[in-house]
């Protein structure tokens, strides 16, 4: 019977471990907010493409609903293309010169313990600003339902 030794780990350790993950947890939610930015930059672009150019050839001018189409468009455009644009102030890691200097010395149950609270001090600034950067992707995405809606609209008038 093969005894399986399992290694106890301590509360810091732990916690240390989770302030990590969490840190590279956000890392990959703003890649992934920014690939679907990226899709609805896409998604604005053909929608305005194909029901924009088929409605305003239909209907020999923009018009009201085109025009309202058209501000969707630009300003989804611009929402997306904020999400996209590189962002200074995130934070994923801690500068390993900086962990040298001041806890070099340290218990390390101490040093764990100051390192958790700055990854802690980290995640909560990166998660106002990952926040803000969602209220921007879901304007965008917004913006482009609108579009669509105005687009269809439009159109539709144009058969009638």
């Amino acid at each position: 019977m093969a005894l399986i030794l399992r290694r106890v780990r301590s509360v810091s350790e732990l916690s240390y471990e989770a302030a990590v993950r969490a840190l590279d947890l956000q890392e990959r939610s703003i890649d992934q907010l920014r690939g679907r930015a990226g899709t609805v930059l896409v998604a604005a672009s053909v929608t305005a493409s194909f029901l924009g150019a088929q409605t305003i050839q239909h209907a020999n001018g923009i018009g009201v609903l085109g025009a309202l189409a058209l501000v969707s468009l630009a300003s989804s455009i611009c929402l997306s293309v904020y999400v996209l644009l590189p962002k200074e102030g995130f934070v994923f890691s801690v500068n390993a010169a900086r962990i040298f200097e001041e806890l070099y010395g340290l218990d390390p149950e101490e040093a764990e313990r100051r390192l958790i609270y700055w990854l802690e001090s980290y995640w909560q600034e990166n998660n106002g600003k990952l926040e803000r950067l969602g209220q921007y992707f879901f304007a965008a995405s917004l913006s482009l339902i609108l579009q669509l809606i105005f687009w269809s609209w439009a159109f539709a008038a144009t058969i009638s």
